[in-house]
């Protein structure tokens, strides 16, 4: 007669499920996450230092710079040379004053070179242009 068979041998042992992190090489399971780490810190510094106040004198050139010329580019003019507006002056009240030369080229083709005026002020929180004038 044979031997019973053994009912509480050792059962064979199920196969061990690994999930796709676990294939990835040693290195990459390391160097992955400390990777995606130092990409996100730089990704919050980069929001955080863009989104900083900026000065309103900073402000009022910008606004004054874009204003000075989509006001040429309206009137079919092209422009040369922007003025540099070094001086911004606040003159209360949230306004801001500023000049300079701008040089543009006439639809005739005539180059032209004039003093431009521009005041800047703060509405609402938001920096509009409340004037721009040009003279000779």
């Amino acid at each position: 007669m044979e031997p019973a068979p053994d009912e509480t041998g050792p059962a064979t042992a199920a196969p061990q499920r690994r999930g796709w992190f676990m294939r990835l090489p040693l290195w990459l399971r390391i160097a992955g996450p400390a990777v995606l780490v130092i990409l996100l810190v730089g990704g919050a510094t980069a929001v955080f230092v863009t989104s900083q106040r900026r000065e309103p004198v900073d402000v009022a050139r910008s606004v004054c710079l874009s204003g000075v010329r989509s006001d040429l580019e309206g009137r079919d003019r092209e422009v040369v040379e922007m003025p540099l507006l070094r001086d911004v002056d606040d003159v209360g009240d949230g306004t801001y004053r500023t000049q300079g030369q701008v040089r543009f080229t006439e639809a005739d083709g005539s180059e032209r070179s004039v003093a431009v005026r521009c005041i800047a002020r703060l509405e609402d929180g938001t920096m509009r242009v409340a004037s721009i004038r040009f003279s000779p």
